[in-house]
């Protein structure tokens, strides 16, 4: 049984549990993958894998029909917006994902944003190497408001931190649960009021054909003048053009973007607003994260094959 490992970091160890399982495991070295990869040179890479191991590069029905041996795919990561799930159900092809690993990692980049404008003290690091002592009054954490779309597992992690700094916390979701308000400190709020009311708005949703562009200038309007935006969910959830002009015209203070619509990304214009602040898909990227999320891939390829899967995990169970 071939896996081929596509994920970028994979760890020795992660790859010896899989050897030592009896599975012919070897780690992709080739060019560069990752979400904006061609369909020809993926399928070189994993042309020959009855199961991967899979990063952010797109799975298409096309690729997917070229892919006669793969059985199943275990996602190193929550996101599987860019694998056609239509198409795995179609072909039989069975699909996992390591929830419950990157929430905690990306909860803390989310509050590492928050923290970056509430004290700016990479501006006041900066005077200071220029021996310019210059004591600054900045807004702090302590009452402003977080307002979270999206109240999963990441939206749930992020409360958990932003309450202790005596943050105000709302959020706004599809199916709220009321009993969260007790258990995390939080107010379920409208749509409407979640933008008027939040000083840092966090984004937290996967991508559907109902979250494209969901922060559009209508919704950019809506919210709070000089608010913060923040979006660690998937690039496509927010108009980036609409955002650059909330940004250059002052309604948007400022905005912290990990995701871009098509990645590796260098264009963004983003990229040309000095109030941005941007990071390479880095949200979930902790040295103990990754190395928890390999072996959490590796128990799912292992749970498949001996039939035993968590349905925690499982996204497509296959039929191959």
């Amino acid at each position: 049984m071939n896996v081929v490992i596509t994920t970028v970091n994979f760890t020795d160890t992660a790859l010896s549990k899989l050897k030592e399982a009896g599975l012919n495991a070897w780690k992709y070295s080739g060019p560069a993958l990752g979400a904006g990869v061609s369909e020809d040179i993926l399928y070189e890479a994993v042309k020959d894998a009855d199961i991967i191991i899979a990063g952010t590069e797109t799975y298409s029905l096309n690729l997917l029909k070229r892919l006669n041996r793969l059985k199943f795919i275990s996602r190193n990561g929550i996101g599987y917006d860019a694998i056609d799930l239509n198409a795995l159900k179609e072909l039989g092809i069975g699909l996992t994902r390591t929830t419950g690993f990157v929430e905690g990692a990306v909860a803390e980049h989310v509050m590492a944003y928050v923290l970056y404008f509430a004290r700016r003290i990479d501006a006041q690091n900066k005077l200071m190497h220029k021996h310019v002592w210059k004591p600054t009054l900045e807004p702090g954490a302590k009452g402003k408001t977080l307002a979270l779309y999206g109240f999963g597992g990441i939206g749930k992690e992020i409360a958990k931190r932003a309450v202790p700094f005596k943050m105000n916390v709302i959020y706004y979701c599809r199916h709220p649960n009321l009993e969260d308000e007790k258990t995390y400190g939080v107010k379920y709020v409208d749509e409407e009021t979640l933008l008027r009311e939040g000083d840092f708005l966090s984004l937290n949703v996967p991508l559907t054909d109902s979250t494209f562009h969901l922060i559009d200038k209508n919704k950019l309007d809506q919210m709070k003048t000089g608010s913060i935006l923040i979006n660690i969910a998937r690039g496509p959830v927010i108009d980036e053009f609409a955002v650059t002009d909330a940004l250059k015209s002052g309604k948007l203070g400022a905005a912290a973007v990990d995701v871009f619509p098509s990645e590796p990304c260098t264009d963004s214009p983003l990229a040309d607003c000095p109030t941005a602040v941007l990071t390479p898909h880095t949200a979930s990227s902790t040295v103990e994260n990754s190395a928890e999320m390999n072996i959490a891939a590796v128990d799912n390829v292992l749970n498949y094959l001996q039939g035993t899967l968590d349905d925690k995990y499982l996204v497509i169970k296959g039929a191959r």
